[in-house]
């Protein structure tokens, strides 16, 4: 009897110790919000990228150390999402007009290379207003460098077997030399913009 009573109390033990440390001390139930926790934990440092933009030329949004203060608002998506993609292209066009002269700028990163061409890219990007100087609509040069990134940045996507997929939906803040700072939600740009304001 009391030998059962003491592994109930050991396996009670073990169990609340794993709950507290998969939770973040229970601050976080599910692995968007466990992502997000380690996120202002431990800011991860974006890799260096080759993006191949919707107006046509390629460029490298972050650059790494040293990099010109830029502050950059980024999700993810791809151009045929009918749900959550929908909303971001909604929320992020708002976004656009509510910028002023600071540097702020949006990116939408697609990850889906195989359809979003540059004709792709254009349609969405013509669909919500994108200004380029202000909203950056691209995708990432190669199937490696697509894989790098949504790895680093914590981003699942999976093949939904109907065309489509099943991914992260949230507004990503991103510093100059990549770093990773803090992840919104998807359907509060307001916030997303506030807190990067007050980074500058």
């Amino acid at each position: 009897m009391r030998t059962t009573a003491l592994l109930l109390v050991v396996v009670s033990a073990i169990a609340t110790a794993a709950v507290w440390a998969t939770t973040g001390g229970l601050q976080a139930w599910t692995l968007e919000d466990v992502r997000r926790l380690r996120v202002q934990e431990m800011p991860p440092v974006l890799s260096a990228l080759e993006l191949r933009s919707s107006s046509g030329p390629s460029f490298v949004p972050w650059a790494g150390p040293g990099s010109a203060r830029q502050i950059w608002l980024v999700n993810f998506m791809y151009t045929r999402c009918p749900t959550q993609c929908t909303t971001l292209g909604v929320e992020f066009e708002r976004l656009q007009r509510a910028l002023g002269r600071e540097p702020i700028r949006l990116l939408s990163v697609s990850f889906d290379p195989l359809h979003d061409d540059a004709r792709a890219l254009r349609a969405y990007a013509a669909q919500y207003h994108a200004d380029p100087g202000r909203w950056i609509v691209a995708a990432p040069a190669s199937a490696v460098a697509l894989a790098r990134l949504e790895h680093e940045a914590g981003v699942v996507v999976i093949n939904d077997g109907l065309g489509g997929y099943i991914h992260n939906a949230a507004i990503h803040v991103v510093l100059a030399d990549g770093q990773l700072v803090r992840i919104f939600d998807f359907d509060d740009p307001e916030a997303a913009l506030t807190w990067a304001r007050g980074l500058l």
